[in-house]
């Protein structure tokens, strides 16, 4: 694989044809994945609990332009500003992304470099590990990591191997076991219960197995096995990605720019279901109850170029959303698309196009909300620390954050924005 950016992949043949190259083949059982396959074709779908029957739910209107509304972060929501010791064993790099957040963890890794990073809440460094390879206890790439905090258990999927796999470590990084992936699929992980990840499988657009139709499944923290379902089809599939065919040192490649787009989130205690695929966002309750929350006015298949909708945050009072007009062309060309950010008020139904500003940064124009698993009404980003100082040379930084500066090198680790909204 080669990075072009933090968006920009070349796929070699990983996605040719919807298939995997005959090098990467799983070596899983065969029986074992088929009799893995079936289980979940038998197995029955949990129901809706549709909030329809009381009423219209709200709708967004992908082709409005709506009002625009300007937020001071600190007039909303209390801003934390967490630096993330830095040593000798926890130097993050650029590739960084913040998995999890809790009162008492932090987990991050560097995407490219394998390197997995363990934090309490304050940002004090616990541990590092990395077991970046071709092994059996080994990934090649960690694409999606999920934490649970109860067992301290870190669960690491990757998919580029020819043995894709979920792979379980102890928080030191000590391996404890390894579950069992079919071919093709593509989970990213979210740690749902004691016992239960829910896996989502976003790449399955590119290869359309029954999984990818139906991409939102419970898989058991033991042994792997699907356990249960969401009760959320999708026959057509929508993505994030421009996908071309080209030539890569003289062979036949297949060539995939993406745009990050977020969808799943958590909600306090319940998660947010926001397949970019879908006309509705669902509330997931710890109970497995699947809510209809919000829906699009105009339905995805309808528009041309595609609209996606992403889901940013929700809050008790309030979600964000992204709209993102999908000009597929653009997108190959590296150009930017049509995006916008809507706020919706839960309470008085009124949507704005929303920016929030750090009044701690005078440039400030904007905050955007990064993915990870946080607690309830919570949202985070990330400032470089050699972009603070040159921020701050030029004046720009006040406040908490210009106080902390005192006290962070240009070369330290990144700063972790915690904003608990009011």
């Amino acid at each position: 694989m080669v990075q072009f950016d933090n968006f920009d992949t070349i796929m070699g043949d990983h996605f040719k044809n919807g298939a995997r190259s005959k090098s990467l083949k799983s070596s899983v059982n065969k029986n074992l994945m088929v009799l893995v396959i079936l289980s979940f074709l038998l197995m029955g779908s949990l129901s809706l609990n549709s909030q329809s029957k009381t009423g219209a739910l709200p709708a967004i209107d992908v082709l409005k332009n709506y009002p625009r509304k300007e937020f001071i972060l600190q007039d909303i929501a209390k801003v934390e500003y967490i630096p993330f010791e830095t040593n000798d064993k926890a130097l993050m790099g650029r590739t960084l992304k913040i998995f999890y957040i809790s009162d008492d963890y932090i987990i991050a890794a560097n995407i490219n470099e394998g390197d997995v990073f363990v934090y309490n809440g304050n940002g004090k460094w616990k541990y590092s590990f990395n077991h970046k390879g071709q092994g059996p206890r080994e990934y090649v790439r960690a694409n999606s990591i999920a934490f649970d905090e109860k067992a301290k258990e870190v669960f690491i999927c990757e998919w580029y191997s020819s043995n894709p796999k979920i792979l379980v470590y102890a928080e030191n990084g000590t391996y404890k076991r390894t579950l069992p992936i079919p071919p093709k699929f593509h989970p990213n992980l979210y740690n749902f219960d004691d016992e239960t990840l829910l896996v989502y499988d976003e790449y399955g657009v590119f290869s359309m197995e029954d999984f990818s139709r139906r991409p939102y499944l419970f898989m058991s923290k033991k042994d792997g096995r699907f356990t249960d379902s969401l009760n959320i089809h999708l026959p057509v599939r929508i993505s994030n990605a421009s996908v071309w065919k080209g030539e890569h040192n003289g062979e036949q490649a297949t060539f995939s720019r993406m745009i990050g787009i977020s969808y799943n989130r958590s909600y306090g205690k319940n998660f947010l279901i926001a397949d970019w695929s879908a006309d509705t966002i669902y509330r997931l309750t710890p109970r497995k109850e699947l809510q209809p929350m919000i829906v699009r006015k105009q339905p995805m298949q309808s528009t041309n170029p595609k609209i996606l909708i992403s889901n940013f945050l929700a809050t008790d009072k309030f979600i964000l959303l992204g709209v993102h007009s999908m000009d597929y062309e653009a997108i190959r060309n590296g150009q930017s698309i049509d995006q916008k950010q809507l706020m919706y008020d839960f309470k008085t139904g009124e949507v704005n196009e929303y920016r929030l500003k750090n009044k701690d940064i005078s440039s400030s124009t904007n905050t955007m909300i990064r993915d990870a698993i946080t607690p309830g009404n919570t949202g985070i980003t990330l400032y470089d620390a050699s972009l603070l100082h040159d921020l701050n040379k030029k004046g720009e930084l006040r406040g908490d954050l210009k106080e902390l500066l005192k006290t962070l090198d240009e070369e330290d680790n990144p700063v972790l924005v915690k904003i608990k909204f009011q």
